[in-house]
């Protein structure tokens, strides 16, 4: 079998892969969606576009867009290929889908791990962080611009310079975020640590942080993989190499995708437990009572009995029935 037709099946493979995970993950959304109306109060209920959502929607979004260029140039081959104007076209779709990617898990994994970088960074470098994150976009984004312009010179040296070039500058925003990638790793795993020695002297520590730390730490791993094989294809320019970085993005995606599934069970699952609480300590029929008298004229529940904002122990305070509402209940969100 020939390079071209591996590469050809590959590029279909994936986007079959990448079009099951978008539609598994929309699915996924309206689920959740539902369950999140029937367990928590009118004030408290999100939207679907949440800073999660969006993030990790774009990081899918952008990799089924690549595959679908790929698979249409190499497809295409075998009958006499594509014109100049629609090579440009999936060549720039490439390049803008593979930077919204990786701006996609940048900022999705510093909002994940925002409250885990504030326990293993220092304050200064933690506030530098957010920085970076937030600008990271005004430093990939020219990338796009530099690859169109080399379409539009008349010289073949000045379009091979500029070509060369935006290899270079992809090179240069790959080792930015490999940069940020490893404080991410780094954290992950110094939290991962102290936790780990924590547990010998007490179990308080959140089950949701320490789910983030983990799936943090495997998908940075991976990202370290992805970005050391983009940066050898700047080197050699072998599309077999591009094609391995864009499917290890995908497993990234797949991987971050499982970390919001984890952390939605995590939710229920101490939904679940403060109600069996709750009803410990007042009984059924008077929980029942209780809350058909609280209803609030939209339909929602009291605030007061509102799963996310804690429960009154028998004695009317707010005791051992409270689940604590802290970054983990943001990270969930």
């Amino acid at each position: 079998m020939s390079a071209l037709s591996i590469y050809s099946s590959v590029c279909i493979a994936m986007t079959t892969a990448a079009s099951v995970h978008l539609t598994g993950f929309a699915v996924f959304l309206i689920c959740s969606k539902e369950t999140q109306a029937s367990t928590r109060s009118a004030s408290r209920r999100l939207g679907l576009m949440t800073t999660f959502n969006v993030n990790l929607t774009v990081m899918i979004v952008s990799l089924l867009l690549i595959y679908v260029g790929e698979t249409i140039l190499s497809v295409s081959i075998d009958y006499g290929g594509v014109s100049q104007v629609i090579e440009r076209v999936i060549v720039t779709v490439r390049i803008a889908g593979f930077i919204c990617a990786q701006i996609g898990y940048i900022n999705y994994s510093y909002s994940r791990a925002q409250g885990i970088l504030e326990q293993t960074l220092l304050p200064a470098l933690s506030v530098g962080l957010y920085y970076v994150v937030k600008t990271a976009p005004l430093l990939f984004l020219p990338a796009v611009l530099v690859r169109v312009a080399s379409f539009y010179v008349k010289s073949d040296y000045d379009a091979t310079l500029i070509y060369s070039a935006s290899l270079w500058y992809g090179a240069a925003n790959t080792v930015v975020s490999l940069l940020l990638d490893i404080v991410f790793l780094v954290s992950f795993l110094l939290f991962l640590r102290a936790n780990k020695l924590h547990e010998k002297v007490t179990s308080t520590c959140d089950d949701s942080l320490l789910i983030v730390a983990r799936y943090g730490a495997a998908g940075s791993f991976l990202f370290l993989s992805a970005a050391g094989t983009l940066v050898y294809y700047c080197l050699s320019v072998t599309p077999l190499l591009r094609l391995a970085a864009f499917c290890q993005f995908s497993v990234i995606s797949v991987i971050l995708t499982g970390l919001k599934w984890r952390l939605h069970g995590e939710q229920i699952r101490r939904q679940i437990s403060a109600e069996a609480r709750l009803k410990d300590a007042l009984g059924s029929a008077q929980l029942r009572c209780i809350r058909t008298r609280d209803v609030s004229p939209r339909g929602g529940r009291s605030p007061k009995l509102g799963l996310e904002w804690g429960f009154a122990d028998a004695s009317g305070t707010m005791g051992s029935l409270e689940p604590t509402k802290d970054v983990a209940m943001e990270i969930i969100e």
